[in-house]
């Protein structure tokens, strides 16, 4: 996640100095992306331009503590890659917010009446990809881990061979209400 994080920071502060150096308005891609310059005193895509600094010190304060969540809970990859993104991202914005005051925007999609930069590209593609963890449900690690060996092998049976099945077995009422020992509850 980290190379995630530093590399979407890169670009980000990469592609604002060079926006900085272009002047004009020029398609980038004729009919569809529009460069535009513009500079943005409020959070994502121009949103609540009239921040004290004490709301953008709280920002700050989430983006470290969001860092740490995948330190401290179990992520899949893509969910790791999602989150760097949209730290990478929160912290590109951010921090030209504290070194000038304002983050410079420069892309604007025709059909969309709002300018933004490639930090909000990268925190709406990870959000994206963190809807699509939630959807899949089932975490890499798990795949990985080897739960997927705990099903029968129907090679083994249908070649009359000795199979192993890893059989585990929850019991959420303990050992409540037996009567003792090698006695099965009547």
């Amino acid at each position: 996640m980290s190379f995630v994080i530093v590399l979407t920071l890169v670009l980000d502060q990469l592609t604002k100095k060079i926006a900085s150096a272009v002047h004009g308005t020029f398609y980038l891609v004729p009919g569809f992306l529009k460069f535009v310059k513009a500079t943005n005193r409020g959070i994502a895509l121009g949103l609540f331009s009239n921040l004290s600094e004490q709301v953008l010190w709280i920002v700050l304060f989430v983006v470290v503590v969001l860092s740490l969540f995948p330190y401290m809970f179990r992520f899949s990859r893509l969910e790791r890659v999602a989150m760097g993104f949209i730290l990478g991202g929160a912290l590109g914005n951010l921090l030209d917010r504290i070194r000038f005051g304002y983050v410079l925007d420069f892309l604007n999609l025709v059909f969309l009446p709002t300018i933004f930069n490639l930090a909000d590209v990268f925190i709406i593609v990870g959000g994206g990809l963190m809807i699509l963890g939630a959807f899949r449900g089932v975490s890499d690690e798990k795949l990985e881990s080897g739960e997927k060996g705990r099903r029968l092998e129907t090679r083994s049976v249908s070649e009359r061979e000795d199979s192993i099945v890893d059989i585990q077995v929850d019991d959420t009422e303990g050992d409540k209400g037996r009567k003792g020992e090698g006695q099965r509850p009547d």
